[in-house]
């Protein structure tokens, strides 16, 4: 189909005329061009208003054309160029007689445009030394008149406004969006999205991890993103979908950066679990420990479980039914110190696992030593294991057929419980700061046929997460 130009009164055919049509500039629509989507919806508007047709409706602008004639150098200017004449179509408009002085007018404009972008440029390069007789002895003065341009008070109000609104606009964003600079001005907000309890703990964490974390040319978020990204997921359990739309990314993407992130922080923070030396345990025992079990206490020990989907694999299903919680689950010993740190944190088990197996088949006896004593529930059925290694563990006294305990037992019983208050409460504390813990984990975090599956390695991460903040076990 031949091409017409679309200005009244003009009639350019293509089969007939030696001209070349362009079509209406079409508005962008980039995620990361901001700019030149504005600009290509304001050139759209300014083409519609300079051909002054009102019967143009869109659909007709899709197929709509307009010659060269109406371009003072025969073409539209580039994208960008908007001091360029040939932005907008100028000439043979057909509603309005052009002189020639106007036109002239508008090249010059261009043209001295064209020589202040040329000035700016060479002014930002760097100077080169003066040689002795070299200097032309020409003086020289940048600030002709005709680059000069006045501004008057309205457009001074116009800048000032504009730059407050700028500003205003900025401290909203900030405000709205999860990002380094809006927890630092915001204490209450970083404790909420990231479950550490002050913004120089979160710093210390991102010194830490990144310079480890590898960027590529084509990442979406830099190291410190991502960090704050992983920290909110661990935190609130968010949907990926939903971390792509807080973080203007896909939520592939979001799941990569969750996973690669979680490789780097298990590699760097499970230093910070770490079994305690028995002399810096006795110097700083709390009076609590004290009072009732002296100085000897080394670990406190227990399992907690977490919900898991139903996996596929029938035996994989088999070992993760826990009949306690009456569901698939994964499980986990853990070993707090007396002064309330993570100390020991087991790779997961399935739910079917007694809390015996586990203490038996995991690494944790390889740290008992001569002389500990570890305070355990009734479940951990472990002093065959233990005093083998010439160790004590306590538990609560069982009736073993009898009608009660002895007076010596319930209180003993009593004292147990007193103190392993505090234990549960860390455990709490773990899983309520860090939802991904207590709500249900995708199997495709359990099942990856890696060395350490991703599950480990974000229980290790939050634990070693709660021992950054302040025990809350008292003195």
């Amino acid at each position: 189909m031949p091409a017409f130009c679309c200005v009244v009164g003009c009639g350019s055919h293509g089969e007939r005329d030696n001209v070349k049509f362009y079509a209406f500039p079409k508005i962008l629509n980039f995620p990361h061009t901001q700019h030149l989507n504005a600009l290509s919806q304001v050139r759209r508007q300014k083409w519609i208003n300079a051909i002054k047709r009102e019967d143009l409706t869109e659909a007709k602008l899709k197929y709509a054309t307009v010659c060269s004639k109406h371009f003072i150098n025969g073409k539209p200017a580039g994208r960008e160029d908007s001091n360029n004449p040939d932005w907008v179509p100028s000439i043979n408009l057909g509603y309005i007689k052009e002189t020639k002085q106007k036109r002239a007018q508008d090249v010059k404009r261009f043209e001295r445009s064209k020589k202040r972008a040329k000035l700016l440029n060479v002014e930002t390069l760097p100077v080169l030394e003066e040689q002795p007789g070299t200097s032309d002895e020409i003086e020289w003065n940048p600030y002709d008149k005709s680059c000069q341009t006045s501004l008057d008070s309205a457009n001074i109000s116009h800048l000032m406004f504009a730059s407050i609104r700028c500003d205003k606009l900025q401290k909203k964003l900030n405000s709205i969006s999860l990002s380094y600079e809006s927890f630092k001005s915001n204490d209450f907000k970083m404790r909420y999205y990231t479950g550490l309890d002050s913004f120089s703990k979160l710093e210390i964490l991102i010194k830490y991890v990144e310079p480890y974390v590898e960027i590529h040319f084509n990442t979406s978020l830099n190291a410190v993103q991502q960090i704050i990204l992983t920290l909110v997921k661990l935190r609130l359990n968010l949907d990926f979908k939903d971390l792509a739309f807080r973080f203007n990314i896909s939520p592939t993407t979001a799941s990569v950066y969750f996973e690669n992130i979680i490789n780097v922080m298990y590699n760097r923070l499970k230093k910070l679990i770490i079994w305690p030396d028995k002399d810096i345990l006795q110097k700083t025992m709390p009076s609590c420990f004290v009072e009732t079990f002296k100085d000897k206490t080394t670990v406190v020990i227990d399992c907690f479980e977490v919900f898991i989907e139903k996996p596929s694999s029938l035996l994989m299903a088999a070992q993760c039914w826990s009949n306690y919680k009456h569901n698939y689950t994964l499980k986990f010993l853990i070993g707090i110190t007396p002064q309330g740190t993570v100390c020991f944190i087991s790779e997961a088990w399935g739910g079917r696992a007694s809390d015996k197996y586990i203490v038996q088949n995991s690494k944790f006896l390889n740290n008992i030593n001569p002389g500990d004593v570890i305070l355990a529930d009734r479940g951990f059925l472990i002093n065959e294991y233990v005093q083998t290694l010439q160790a004590q563990v306590i538990t609560p006294a069982f009736t073993k057929g009898k009608n009660q305990l002895h007076p010596t037992d319930i209180e003993a019983t009593r004292s147990l419980a007193h103190v392993r208050i505090h234990v549960e409460r860390i455990i709490g504390t773990i899983r309520q700061k860090y939802r991904i813990l207590s709500d249900t984990v995708p199997i495709t975090l359990v099942s990856r046929g890696q060395t350490d599956p991703i599950l480990d390695k974000i229980v290790t991460c939050c634990c070693a997460l709660v021992n950054l903040c302040t025990p809350i076990i008292p003195s």
